[in-house]
C-alpha cells in the first residue's frame, strides 16, 4: 500500500512540474508598451466576449481606401465588465476610435488600452489612468 501511494504521488508531482507552464499567464510582453497606435474611424466586424481575453476586431481604411483588418486584445470579460464593458458594448458596424498597443511580432494586432464610441465613452482595458508610465512610480 506505502509502494502504491508513494508511486501516485511521484506521478501527480511530475504531471504538475511537466504541466506548470500552462498555468503562466504571457503577461503583455508580446506588445510594445512604449507606443500607442491611434486608429480612427475603425469599424467593428466581430466582438468576443469570452475567457481568456475579449477580443474585438475591426477594420480600418487608409488614405488609399485599402481596407486592413485589426485584432485587439482586452483583459478578461470579468476584469473589463468592472470598467463599464458588457457582452454589448460594441456592435458590428460601430464606427469607433481604438488606442491600442502594436504587437512586437504581428502586424494589425495589439493590446487595447482604450475604445472610444462614436458617443465619447471611454471603454478602457485598465483602470490605471498613467497608461503604464514608469516615471510616475
Amino acid at each position: 500500500m506505502n509502494s502504491r501511494l508513494l508511486m501516485s504521488f511521484a506521478l501527480l508531482v511530475g504531471a504538475l512540474t511537466v504541466c506548470s507552464p500552462l498555468f503562466a499567464h504571457h503577461g503583455s510582453a508580446a506588445y510594445k508598451a512604449d507606443k500607442v497606435v491611434v486608429l480612427k474611424q475603425a469599424t467593428v466586424t466581430r466582438f468576443l466576449w469570452a475567457n481568456p481575453h475579449t477580443m474585438v476586431l475591426f477594420d480600418v481604411k487608409d488614405d488609399k481606401g485599402n481596407i486592413s483588418h485589426w485584432a485587439g486584445e482586452a483583459a478578461s470579460p470579468s476584469a473589463v465588465r468592472v470598467l463599464g464593458w458588457n457582452k454589448n458594448s460594441l456592435q458590428p458596424g460601430d464606427v469607433i476610435t481604438v488606442h491600442l498597443y502594436p504587437s512586437k511580432f504581428e502586424s494589425h494586432v495589439g493590446r487595447l488600452d482604450r475604445i472610444v464610441l462614436a458617443d465619447g465613452t471611454t471603454l478602457k482595458d485598465s483602470p490605471r489612468g498613467d497608461q503604464g508610465v514608469s516615471s510616475r512610480y
